[in-house]
């Protein structure tokens, strides 16, 4: 609100500004043509029409709400285990290419909305991996956020996402494990949240997401909502915990039975209860240090034998740091899985599975728009179950250009 306000008497101050600029221009410009020009009525005010004009344009585009900005990414590198296989993996150097794009644009009144764009793509494109020329990826998400009184906020997240790449499709398949597809997916998240004194917030989400997947995998609908409450304190940090609950439905996949055999006649739907907490938090007025840590539990319910029923216990820890040119970014996760029925490679004990990951990156600001990134980044897969096993590592180097 306090902002609404503030680019309203910054609005009017520059109006203030610019229309004395014009009366001033327009005076001086027809006391000095009366004096010294042999120009006719009509001429004299065609030009000074055109100047008003001329003025009017620059007040336009000094006065957008909206603000852009574009990155292009370009670099390459060398991935072990393109094809995330736990038998026979190909590694092979890479090129990359990427461009994203930001707009924002901040209401101007009490009553405006703030809309914010952002779009990214993403090539790969290797060199000598047999299975595996290139990956791609899309991302384009559009948020609207509103003040609704004093107390309430509304926010709206719509968002589109593709995919060409390689996926591991083992946690919720039980004959498909990593392979690559292609995919996209159209989400909706409204938002509604309710603040209250000492910058206590409580938030209730509906989300609803629809997955499209080329062969061998099936798409599906997922209805669900998510209810949140947190505290914002110190240098915008924020602390929050959760409770969410989504329903998918496959369009064509069957149940099966406790041995693992198809049920005929039977559609496969999940429920996925979670669980967790969220907390992001800066050390410093400047913000230059930021530890965030993420925690969630789900369990994953089929309405069936319980089959492709398993708990998953997810963590996810961060810290980044800028100091002058420099910043570094160091994000490990670790992920464990349960699962109900599903058997282990010997058939003694149930299957379980332990992903562990990590990813570091130095950014160096050679110019004001000019960065150089180095990137590495690891993830290793340990299971009961040999062919869920497979370790693949990502060094690369790259320029970023925002302009």
């Amino acid at each position: 609100m306090l902002q609404g306000k503030a680019f309203k008497i910054v609005g009017m101050l520059f109006g203030f500004i610019r229309l004395t600029e014009i009366i001033l221009l327009l005076f001086i410009f027809q006391i000095s043509f009366a004096q010294e020009s042999d120009l006719t009525d009509g001429e004299l005010e065609k030009q000074i029409a055109e100047i008003e004009k001329e003025i009017q344009n620059e007040l336009m585009i000094e006065d957008s709400p909206w603000d852009f900005s574009s990155n292009i990414r370009v670099g390459g590198g060398y991935k072990e285990n393109v094809t995330m296989s736990a038998f026979s993996g190909e590694s092979s150097e890479f090129s990359i290419a990427g461009i994203d794009f930001i707009g924002v644009r901040l209401p101007m009144d009490d009553d405006g909305f703030e809309i914010a764009i952002f779009g990214a793509f993403d090539d790969r494109r290797y060199f000598d991996a047999p299975s595996v020329d290139f990956e791609q990826s899309a991302l384009l998400n559009t948020s609207l956020e509103k003040s609704l009184g004093n107390s309430w906020e509304m926010k709206t997240d719509a968002r589109y996402i593709y995919i060409d790449e390689m996926f591991d499709a083992s946690l919720t398949e039980d004959d498909i494990g990593t392979v690559q597809v292609v995919g996209s997916q159209v989400s909706l998240e409204p938002a509604f949240q309710r603040n209250f004194i000492g910058n206590i917030w409580v938030e209730f989400k509906p989300e609803i997401l629809r997955q499209y997947f080329a062969d061998p995998l099936d798409d599906y609908l997922e209805i669900g909502g998510r209810l949140s409450a947190g505290i914002d304190y110190g240098f915008r940090s924020k602390f929050s915990i959760y409770k969410s609950k989504a329903r998918r439905v496959y369009d064509t996949r069957s149940q099966r039975d406790e041995v693992g055999f198809y049920v005929p006649d039977s559609d496969l739907i999940y429920n996925r209860p979670e669980t967790g907490l969220e907390w992001a938090h800066y050390l410093n007025s400047d913000r230059s240090v930021r530890m965030r840590t993420r925690f969630s539990i789900m369990e994953n319910k089929d309405n069936g034998s319980g089959y492709f029923g398993y708990r998953r216990e997810r963590l996810l820890h961060n810290w980044r740091f800028h100091f002058s040119k420099f910043s570094f970014s160091a994000t490990l996760r670790k992920a464990l899985y349960n699962y109900a029925f599903q058997r282990s490679a010997n058939f003694t004990s149930l299957r379980e599975r332990v992903d562990r990951s990590v990813d570091i990156s130095l950014n160096y600001l050679y110019s004001k728009d000019l960065s150089i990134k180095l990137g590495f980044e690891q993830e290793t897969i340990k299971s009961n179950v040999p062919q869920d096993e497979y370790r693949y590592r990502i060094y690369s180097v790259g320029l970023d250009w925002e302009f």
